[in-house]
């Protein structure tokens, strides 16, 4: 004949008949969200969850953008096409940006002024 042993959670000498764990729990987690220290965590760990809903949401972003890159892949002319539209691109713009002399610095003072604002130098 097996004996069980009965250790009371709340310091009752007799197991309740309703609720057990499940209210013991509960009470606790009331008594958590009434007192004040819920606001001064929130304030606390504002700047790590705002951290880590930006990397849960690039992750996210990431894995729809390799979903549609697959899915742009599977059909079959379209990453040819592609191919050709920047290869297209890129002898355009060296027709007109890289050829001449003079358009050539005026494309690499462009750039220079752009990192220049980037990085936040006048």
């Amino acid at each position: 004949m097996a004996s069980t042993l009965f250790i009371p959670a709340t310091g009752e000498a007799e197991p309740s008949e309703g609720g057990g764990e499940w209210e013991l729990l509960s009470g606790k987690l009331r008594d958590w969200l009434s007192g004040a220290d819920v606001q001064q965590l929130m304030q606390r760990y504002s700047g790590p969850l705002k951290l880590l809903a930006g990397f849960v949401a690039l992750l996210l972003l990431l894995r729809i953008y390799a979903a549609l890159l697959g899915a742009i892949e599977s059909l079959p002319l379209v990453p040819g096409l592609l191919e050709l539209a920047g290869l297209i691109w890129l002898g355009r713009f060296g027709l007109t940006h890289l050829v001449r002399s003079s358009d050539r610095q005026t494309l690499l003072a462009s750039w220079q002024q752009r990192w220049a604002a980037f990085r936040g130098q006048p």
